[in-house]
């Protein structure tokens, strides 16, 4: 070990791992106590990360524990602040939905397995976080995204549920591959390099994020920038950006405490995550890698905002708009690569207001469905404030934070990202550099149509199914996580200009002109009264949108759906995998039949030796007078 062991550090991977096994095999027999099992677990998690805060401010120093794993591959904890704040966040936020999930799994008869799950996926992200190298950094990432299958597939006797996850694995498995294979040029090029890498291990994360410029000028930028693509598009697996966001939507087919777990705190946060901790390794490589990043989020950013406005499923409203908001934070980190490190800070500020707001949503959206027994179609809800007053206002908080209401949360995290893309178009000078301004900026106004068609819908109005008119709020202790989430998503934005300045000092704030910097609020006044006017009344059933082409387009998700399963999957990677089967079986028979036919003719000469002298001497002659034959014939004789 390089250091003294700081024990609660590495509890806070290891309570959640013994909540695993607790809640399960203790939940076996008493079903009641896997619950409170892994919420206690996550809870010490919680404890310890508040402990570990305050070492690192007290020595001013990260935390770094760790050993020699196999030949130059180090293992162990790397905790600085940009770690701590994600522990902070996912243990809090995570406590908060396992405490409301057992109201919500009350009845089901496998919560034992339920909770276990929850625990390890809890440790798994945790374990991700803390994590000194980039091998272990991954073998945490897959771990995440194997609980991930198997929480979205829970309830398997759903044959929707089934293949929602083995879609979610299939396609995280795309970017994770990617992922691999940039972690494998990085340590191949950095084992050429003894100069560079000294003593240290090739893949750890407090070597790479601290000489990320000497590896750059040993293995080329260019190379460099190879590995941060690759990296990026395993991000975008997991942070379920473009063109790898299709298994989110599908995913909420789990139950709700699930779709809270996954699409707030913990996997989805993953990829952003990702960039955030190797962020020196993107800065110090080719520009493209980081513009790649600001493009790639901006642009995720109003794909799935459109997407959302055609979605009648209160759950898959939610899943776009996780999907955009997480763009939101992509893009503040890709704008680093001009506006410097302070984009990194705005990305992970987005990140920890998200996961407060969007747990929030989610999980009030599990109460109402719990209340409707299961109906999600909100063209089938109605009137639900005044029948579930505390539920329908706790998702009201939710949605208001999620538009960038002034005074919440969001309000002091996505539009400062948004005048920080303004301020990325004036310093890189060119119609390239606007265009992360441009699609931020028009996703602020599809945020709050689709957030805000969803509430009217769900609130306003006359209930439109008996499920509706019966609805009520559950009893106020279910609800008392909603309460504190609900109090981040309100009060966290008072905190800014602190956590800016605990993990990045020197960062700076947008300064924009006026009409520049209130636009997003313009933006969002126009759409809460376009939404109020059509959804908010019964005039939104006298539009006829389903009769336009454009609608059926988006309402197809402009087909990548089908580009992916019934093209790529079924036309070509399936007669692709068929006929190297084929050849594979093809090539089989072929050695099988050698070894078949050598056997045999050894099985044949082998008659050959039966012991007769007579035979020997017969063979020999023959041989002896082939031999002069040719001879003979080729005028040797």
């Amino acid at each position: 070990m390089s250091a003294a062991i700081y024990w609660y550090g590495w509890l806070i991977v290891i309570s959640p791992l013994v909540g695993f096994l607790a809640s399960y095999i203790a939940g076996r027999k008493y079903r009641i106590t896997a619950g409170i099992i892994a919420s206690t677990a996550i809870g010490l998690s919680l404890v310890f990360s508040i402990l570990t805060l305050l070492k690192i401010n007290s020595s001013g120093q990260p935390i770094y524990n760790h050993f020699k794993w196999f030949f130059n591959i180090d293992a162990g904890i790397y905790i600085d602040h940009l770690a701590i704040i994600m522990a902070l966040m996912v243990s809090f936020v995570s406590l908060m939905i396992h405490l409301f999930a057992i109201y919500y799994m009350k009845d089901d008869p496998n919560k034992h397995t339920y909770f276990a799950e929850t625990s390890l996926f809890t440790a798994g992200m945790l374990g991700l976080i803390v994590a000194s190298n980039l091998v272990l950094f991954f073998l945490f990432w897959e771990l995440v995204g194997l609980c991930s299958y198997l929480l979205i597939g829970f309830w398997f006797f759903k044959p929707n549920a089934t293949a929602a996850a083995k879609k979610a694995f299939i396609v995280t498995r795309v970017g994770d591959l990617l992922f691999l294979v940039g972690m494998a040029i990085l340590y191949a090029s950095l084992s050429a390099h003894i100069s560079v890498l000294g003593a240290n291990s090739p893949l750890s994360i407090p070597y790479l994020i601290t000489n990320a410029k000497a590896i750059a000028a040993a293995i080329g930028p260019t190379t460099l920038g190879i590995v941060s693509v690759l990296f990026l598009a395993g991000a975008a697996g997991k942070s379920a950006q473009f063109p790898l966001h299709v298994w989110i939507p599908d995913a909420m087919e789990g139950p709700t405490t699930v779709s809270a777990l996954i699409h707030a705190a913990t996997m989805v946060t993953a990829g952003v995550y990702l960039v955030a901790r190797v962020f020196p390794i993107f800065q110090a490589s080719s520009s493209f890698a980081l513009y790649s990043v600001a493009i790639l989020g901006s642009f995720t950013a109003i794909y799935a905002g459109i997407l959302g406005l055609v979605m009648n499923d209160i759950k898959r409203v939610l899943a776009y708009s996780t999907i955009s908001q997480i763009g939101y934070m992509m893009a503040a980190i890709g704008l680093a690569g001009i506006i410097g490190y302070s984009g990194v800070a705005y990305g992970i500020f987005q990140l920890v207001t998200h996961a407060f707001f969007k747990a929030l949503l989610f999980v009030s959206t599990g109460a109402i469905l719990i209340a409707l027994l299961e109906l999600r179609d909100i063209k089938k809800m109605g009137g639900l404030w005044k029948r579930m007053p505390m539920t329908v206002t706790l998702l009201l908080i939710g949605a208001a934070a999620l538009i960038a209401f002034p005074g919440t949360s969001g309000y002091f995290s996505k539009d400062t990202i948004i005048s920080a893309s303004y301020v990325y178009y004036l310093q890189g000078g060119n119609i390239a550099s606007l265009l992360p301004w441009l699609f931020l900026l028009i996703g602020s106004l599809l945020t709050t149509l689709y957030t805000f068609r969803m509430f009217f819908l769900v609130a306003m109005g006359k209930p439109r199914s008996d499920l509706a008119e019966h609805a009520k709020d559950p009893k106020i202790l279910p609800l008392i996580p909603l309460f504190f989430l609900a109090a981040g998503a309100l009060f966290l934005g008072i905190v800014q200009p602190q956590f800016y300045g605990f993990l990045y000092p020197d960062y700076v704030m947008p300064s924009l002109p006026y009409y520049i910097q209130y636009l997003p609020e313009v933006l969002m006044v126009i759409g809460l009264v376009v939404t109020y006017f059509l959804y908010a009344t019964d005039k939104w059933k006298k539009l006829h949108f389903d009769k336009s082409p454009w609608y059926k387009i988006v309402r197809n998700k402009f087909y990548l759906d089908t580009l992916f399963t019934n093209i790529i999957a079924e036309r070509v990677i399936a007669p692709v995998s068929a006929g190297f089967g084929a050849f594979e079986s093809a090539y089989n028979k072929a050695i099988d039949s050698i070894g078949t036919g050598t056997v045999g003719l050894g099985s044949r000469m082998r008659k050959l030796q039966n012991g007769i002298v007579e035979n020997y001497f017969v063979i020999i002659l023959i041989g002896m007078s082939i031999i002069l034959l040719i001879m003979i014939l080729e005028g040797v004789l």
